[in-house]
């Protein structure tokens, strides 16, 4: 076990008067993901307000079932008082994780940015050993990481490596410039997601900035880690601020890390800067979306003959900007594309990889499979690195990011000179 003495930052206390706007209505146990797969789970109206009435700092933590909330945040979509369900979760969470020890294997799976380049660098022997049956055996048994779920591949070349390598050719960005926050996830296990960001970003006119840029720390926050979590935004802070401060706007193209950026930060970290940046800190789709709706640029898309079944993450939905993605998708001509009507994917980031929630995982994922089974789908789209996986593994589906069906349709651009 590991047992780091951490003190939660005054910043993230949960004033005891949130608790109390709780009206009972019962809307977040609606749309609670887990407790509708497990009993063991109170629901979010419990394990949040109700809980934190009697919760004092004190007092030893009991409910070691606050370690089942996936931090979906959909309870926080539906409360019509506003009270921040989610965040009273996981501070809940934090508490007893510190107090019981956190798993070897917690602090692994937290880490992936220490080990992610050494592990593309050597992924022809990484992948390989991955997916050894003895060595997920052993996974499973010593750090008790699932051998059920299959672990990501990762790429030869990570995407920053192949940004500052790619030829750029001079001029014709007419739209000024924008800078890419790309994750640690597109960095190294998904390039293609940032290769098309990119491609896309330019053939609209708009040259892309790669600041330096560290995980935004989500993993660490997930497992009740706040000092980690704050160093990486810490840092993320000091490197981002000095771009939009020169009036460059930073766009992301995972919305799990949109999210931390955008929110965690400055009402979970209660980072200094944080609110500033947020205000430049935009969804790609959302991005191109509102400079479409300006008409400052005219994408134009080939006919794609393709049916394809779009998914919302949480966290989209969790940053109340609508449905970007599925509104560009709409411009593209003979592309038939269906919303799937589902709630949530059920993994959860590193949650649905860990030994004791992968049954929950996948059970939340059945009724995204069966809606996704009842369009009946050539691919499926969706924002979140996390819920590509998801889907891939429940339905064995291609499951894209809307910016590489976005790039794969774009119309040549015509050559000159």
């Amino acid at each position: 076990m590991i047992n780091k003495c951490e003190k939660i930052p005054d910043e993230a206390r949960m004033p005891p008067r949130f608790a109390d706007a709780c009206v009972r209505c019962a809307n977040c146990m609606a749309v609670c993901p887990v407790s509708r797969v497990t009993p063991t789970f109170p629901g979010p109206k419990q394990a949040g307000p109700g809980a934190q009435r009697f919760r004092l700092p004190s007092e030893a933590s009991v409910d070691d079932w606050i370690t089942l909330c996936t931090g979906c945040k959909l309870c926080d979509t539906v409360c019509p008082s506003g009270v921040p369900i989610s965040r009273m979760n996981l501070l809940a969470k934090a508490k007893y994780l510190r107090e019981q020890g956190r798993k070897p294997r917690d602090w692994v799976l937290a880490r992936s940015d220490l080990y992610g380049e050494s592990a593309s660098r050597l992924a022809t022997v990484v992948n390989p050993l991955m997916k050894n049956t003895v060595i997920r055996k052993i996974l499973d048994s010593v750090l008790e990481i699932d051998a059920r779920r299959e672990l990501p591949s990762y790429e030869r070349q990570t995407f920053h490596r192949w940004f500052r390598a790619r030829p750029v050719a001079a001029g014709g960005f007419t739209q000024g410039r924008v800078a890419y926050f790309h994750g640690c996830f597109v960095d190294t296990n998904e390039t293609d997601v940032g290769k098309a960001v990119v491609a896309l970003l330019e053939s609209q006119g708009l040259e892309v900035a790669l600041p330096p840029q560290n995980c935004c720390g989500l993993p660490r926050l997930g497992i009740g880690d706040f000092r980690g979590a704050r160093e990486m935004g810490a840092r993320n802070i000091a490197s981002l601020l000095p771009v939009v401060r020169d009036g460059v706007d930073v766009v992301f193209s995972s919305t799990s890390c949109g999210m931390m950026l955008r929110h965690d930060y400055s009402q979970i970290l209660g980072l200094a800067g944080a609110e500033e940046l947020a205000e430049h800190l935009f969804d790609v789709s959302e991005y191109l979306l509102s400079l479409y709706d300006d008409k400052k640029i005219t994408p134009a898309f080939l006919p794609v003959k393709v049916k394809a079944a779009y998914f919302a993450p949480c966290h989209l939905r969790a940053m109340n900007i609508g449905l970007p993605a599925l509104e560009l998708l709409g411009l593209v001509p003979g592309l038939d594309v269906q919303s799937v009507d589902a709630d949530c994917c059920g993994l959860g980031g590193l949650y649905g990889f860990k030994k004791e929630n992968c049954a929950v995982a996948e059970a939340i994922g059945g009724d995204l499979a069966k809606a996704v089974a009842r369009i009946k789908p050539d691919i499926v789209i969706t924002d979140c690195e996390g819920c590509r996986m998801q889907i891939r593994h429940l339905t064995g589906l291609k499951v894209v990011h809307p910016v590489q069906l976005l790039r794969d349709s774009l119309k040549p651009l015509p050559v000159t000179g």
